[in-house]
């Protein structure tokens, strides 16, 4: 189980099959008689996975942010993918399955060319075909020399240590960002940002989440370690290329007709073959390119294809909602669009790219140069001669260069004794004022304020309640600066942060309670009383109990008065005088038995009593009776039914006589037993 705040890494996901088509047999044999025919069944399965483009659902972060401006040289960029298996779904090396096919790598302007959308089978490099069904029909690709892969791509080693999975809480909403079960595959670039320090300008990079199926021969062979970090060593810029436009006029046609040797002074270009150079001085003219310029110089076509973050934003708030997302994943390309191929006189490779994103790289991030560019100058700093200094983690100017022009002067230093420092401060009604601030460390002792009450100080809310108006009209802002720093200290810390938030919604839960129960106090009784004293965490369990316990006292009170078990029933007016000599009859019990009953309510003489059978009445009965009844109840269904039929007499003298029935039967079965054994 994984702590909130905490995530465990695994090196790996591997699945147990990898994306392609498969043919699943089964077979059954049928045992009729001696003879064992077997059926055989095929059945077509194709495992799925993205091969030239990354669904969106499946980005669930990426860093740096897209489009986004800052100091990215401390932290390697990556991309955090939703499903855990995809950088090992296929297999670039299928004799070790741990290598992913994925890849993040970090191209700068001028080193790589993003493609426009081409049929899959022009996203790869020329004589590399990739077998299997494809997830769409067209892509895009990342052109770049050999010059960029040998200095930029990771190595065949270097792709398992840049893939990993990671397991996170899911409650954890900073680390899962959305995910479904808490598992994320995470894929790295092996290249850290840099700011131009030659130039003293940012670097715009894009990085492109590739496709290195067939294609890790041409990763770059392993590397000797090195001890120095080359903060601004020379890959490859073809933007050089380009905006030599005083000597070559900035054409790609020249790198082909090969009038000047000048023109491949850039990285990844060499002189024109000799073939060329031979044609050129046989008398053949070729065209010169430069004599076309009817214009002044421009800073060449590379300018054309530059699209900064502000462009991006323009592109998105200017494009119709059903176009916005193409439109800014194409000005995104800005800056990688120079045609490389045709131009470049090394190897060109293509890989297929899956997902990209740019960033701008606008200075430096590392600690030692953060360090190297804090101005000491603290606060009460005479005004001097304060040029304006380079940065410190740039080049020196070149020579010849004009120094920059130098700042405005700080005013005059306005400091008093107690160590106060007077400060620009723009009040919230947007005014400019001065005010006073001092720091914790003052030069010479001051006095402290000291609470003159047993209960200390004052307690502070905000920090406009420290803010104090000094003698000479200013404001004293300190404590309220103070105030506010701790409390954007504290706020950083999510931990405080919760806690804070817990103990908020107890006291605040705590005092509703104490509220309502003093409401409550006048009107609910008992309740009342115990609520008196206002001292509760909960009150709804405190309510429950007190009503269950009022409730057993005041059973009535509270619910009602009770129902009886057994309600009485309706009295019988026949059986209000005769009630012994009915029983006695009907159980053909002596009445003097029953009447003792009643009157001692002693059963000794109902159990010596002689219960007489029916056979002892006779004929004459209570059997003859019964007899008797029962013979005129049939007499009078037969008249009656058949009086009813047509064409039958009605008269009771022409009725047949009643044949005897199953009851007659048992009646006749039962005297005749009786006299058997008297």
């Amino acid at each position: 189980m994984v702590s909130r705040g905490k995530f465990v890494i695994h090196s790996r996901a591997v699945p147990p099959l990898t994306a392609g088509d498969y043919v699943l047999q089964g077979t059954q044999t049928i045992d009729a008689g001696g003879n064992r025919p077997t059926a055989v069944h095929n059945a077509n399965v194709r495992v799925t996975s993205a091969r030239f483009k990354l669904p969106p659902d499946q980005i669930l972060s990426v860093f740096p942010p897209a489009n986004s401006e800052g100091a990215y040289e401390a932290r390697l960029p990556q991309i955090v993918i939703k499903r855990r298996t995809l950088p090992w779904e296929r297999a670039p090396d299928p004799a070790d399955r741990t290598i992913p096919w994925l890849a993040l790598v970090v191209i700068a302007e001028g080193e790589g060319q993003i493609s426009a959308e081409a049929p899959v089978d022009q996203c790869v490099t020329a004589g590399i075909r990739l077998d299997g069904p494809n997830d769409v029909a067209r892509g895009i690709y990342l052109a770049v020399p050999q010059s960029t892969v040998t200095k930029v791509f990771p190595t065949k080693k270097d792709l398992q240590l840049l893939a990993h999975v990671r397991e996170v809480d899911l409650e954890d909403t900073e680390l899962a960002i959305g995910d479904d079960d808490g598992f994320l595959a995470v894929v790295m670039a092996n290249r850290l940002p840099q700011y131009d320090r030659v130039a003293c300008k940012p670097v715009r990079y894009t990085a492109c989440l590739i496709n290195l199926e067939g294609q890790l021969p041409a990763l770059p062979p392993p590397s000797v370690p090195l001890r120095d970090f080359g903060a601004m060593a020379q890959v490859f810029d073809i933007r050089d290329y380009y905006a030599q436009t005083d000597t070559v006029g900035g054409s790609p046609d020249i790198a082909v007709m090969a009038t000047t040797l000048g023109a491949f002074s850039a990285p990844g270009f060499s002189a024109a073959p000799a073939a060329v150079q031979a044609a050129s001085s046989t008398g053949i003219k070729s065209p010169d390119v430069r004599l076309a310029r009817t214009t002044a110089p421009r800073a060449g076509a590379a300018a054309d294809w530059r699209t900064t973050t502000k462009t991006i934003e323009n592109v998105a708030l200017t494009t119709a909602t059903a176009d916005v997302a193409f439109a800014v994943r194409d000005a995104m390309k800005g800056g990688f669009r120079l045609p490389i191929e045709g131009i470049v006189l090394e190897k060109v490779y293509r890989f297929p790219i899956l997902a990209h994103w740019s960033f701008t790289c606008d200075g430096a991030g590392s600690f030692e140069s953060l360090m190297k560019g804090i101005d000491v100058g603290l606060l009460g700093t005479l005004p001097g001669a304060a040029a304006k200094k380079k940065r410190p983690d740039c080049a020196p100017p070149p020579a010849g260069t004009a120094p920059p022009d130098a700042p405005a002067p700080r005013p005059a230093a306005e400091v008093a004794e107690t160590g106060h420092v007077g400060l620009a401060h723009t009040t919230r009604a947007g005014d400019s004022v001065r005010a006073w601030y001092r720091g914790p460390f003052v030069p010479s002792p001051t006095t402290r304020e000291v609470a003159t009450t047993p209960q200390g100080p004052a307690l502070a809310h905000a920090s406009d309640q420290l803010r104090a108006v000094v003698p000479d009209g200013r404001e004293d802002l300190s404590l309220a600066v103070a105030f506010e720093i701790g409390r954007l200290l504290a706020l950083s810390r999510p931990a405080f942060v919760g806690a804070l938030m817990q103990w908020r919604r107890e006291q605040f839960g705590a005092e509703r309670a104490r509220r309502l129960a003093r409401l409550a106090a006048k009107s609910i009784g008992k309740l009342g009383d115990i609520l008196k004293g206002g001292v509760v965490s909960t009150l709804g369990p405190l309510i429950g109990r007190t009503l269950v316990l009022e409730t057993s006292v005041k059973t009535e009170t509270v619910l009602g008065p009770f129902r009886p078990n057994v309600d009485p029933g309706r009295p019988i007016d026949f059986l209000a005088a005769n009630v012994p000599n009915i029983l006695a009859t009907g159980l053909a019990i002596d009445a003097a038995v029953l009447k003792d009953l009643q009157r001692t309510g002693s059963t000794r003489k109902l159990d010596t009593a002689a219960v007489p059978v029916g056979g002892d009445l006779g004929a004459s009965g209570q059997f003859g009776h019964l007899r008797a009844r029962l013979a005129d109840e049939v007499q009078r269904v037969a008249t009656d039914a058949i009086a009813r039929a047509p064409d039958r007499p009605t008269g009771r003298a022409e009725a047949a006589a009643p044949e005897p029935d199953a009851l007659d039967d048992i009646i006749s079965e039962l005297i005749a037993a009786r006299r058997e054994v008297r």
